[in-house]
This record gives structure tokens, sequence and C-alpha cells, in this order.
């Protein structure tokens, strides 16, 4: 059995030590979010409540897939989509286009612009079954009717290995007057 020196020992450990920290870094951070990829589908099972409007329900499809890699950032993305629709009258009611990411440090990112007249910029962390997404900056058009969104917390959890659940909770210019309500919850089933 060969014996090692000290210096051979401390720089097999050191050598040991690099390589896992380079393969770790040449590691894809979105990789951790591959659970929640693909094509969502709620028929009925999206619920809209708020003070200000009647509760009612929707249903939605969220699609979410590889981007292509910018040539020019490198940085690999998700493309992100969202429609809904009424589902008593089946008339369209907002669609959500955007990114979502995984930063170096591993924190998620979401950027999002709606039909709505908002962009959102959501940052935030994740498990291997949950996302957890808080508003950093909001931007609208200036005509919009809505009231101004001063607080967003939007929540996703795999439930089951084809379901996934999305809450929204959130603060208004007008409501609450602090904390956050529930704004709307919805059920997906995986249909690709």
């Amino acid at each position: 059995m060969k014996t090692f020196s000290f210096a051979e020992l401390f720089l097999l450990i050191n050598i040991l030590i690099i390589n896992n920290f380079v393969s770790a870094a040449k590691k894809d951070p979105l990789e951790k979010l591959n659970w929640i990829k693909g094509i969502w589908r709620a028929e009925y099972s999206g619920k809209v409540f708020w003070p200000t409007i009647p509760t009612m329900t929707f249903g939605e499809e969220l699609v979410i897939q590889d981007a292509p890699v910018s040539k020019a950032s490198g940085i690999r993305f998700f493309n992100f989509s969202a429609r809904a629709w009424s589902h008593t009258t089946r008339d369209h009611l907002h669609d959500e286009w955007g990114f979502l990411t995984v930063d170096p440090t591993g924190k998620a990112v979401l950027m999002t612009t709606g039909n709505n007249g908002f962009s959102t910029y959501e940052e935030g962390y994740f498990t291997d079954k949950q996302l957890n997404l808080v508003l950093k900056e909001i931007g609208r058009v200036s005509f919009s009717r809505d009231l101004p969104v001063k607080e967003l917390e939007r929540t996703f959890t795999l439930k089951k290995p084809k379901q996934l659940e999305q809450r929204q909770r959130m603060r208004t210019a007008t409501h609450p007057s602090h904390g956050l309500l529930d704004h709307a919850i919805v059920i997906y089933e995986k249909i690709e």
C-alpha cells in the first residue's frame, strides 16, 4: 500500500475540492426547475377573489418550455406564458408572457408582461416541488384601469407529478391596508 506525504495528500485533497467546485459551477442552475416545465391546463379550477370584484371561476393554460439560449448573454431561460378565460362565458380574460430563469446565486427570477398593461419582475427561491416568488418591480401603462399593485407573492407547488397549483396573494393601493390577501388559486393538470 502506497503512503502519501502530507504535501501529496494536501495537494490531492485540493485537486478534488477544486474539481468538485468547477463541476458544480458548470451545472445549469435552471435544471433544478425542470419539474415546472410543461403545458399545464385548468379548465374550471381557477378561482379569483378580491374585495372590489365578484368572485369568479376561470380556466387557464400555462406553458413553461425551454427558450433558445441567447448568444449575447449565454443565459438559459424558460419561456413562460399564461392565457386565462372566464369559465362561464369563455371570454378571454388576460394573457401573460415572460421568462423564468435562475441566477448564479440560485435565486429564481420571473419577468412577465401582460395585456392588462402590467410588466413585473419577481424574485424568489425554490425547492424540488415549490417555487416562491415576490414582486420586486412593477410597471404599468398610465391608462390602466386596474388598481396599482403594491405587493405580490406567487407560489407554484407541484402537488402530484402531473398536478401544479399556483397561488397569488397581493396588496393594491386600496386593499388591504397592510399585509396581503389571497387573489387567485388555480390547479392545473399537465397535458404535455
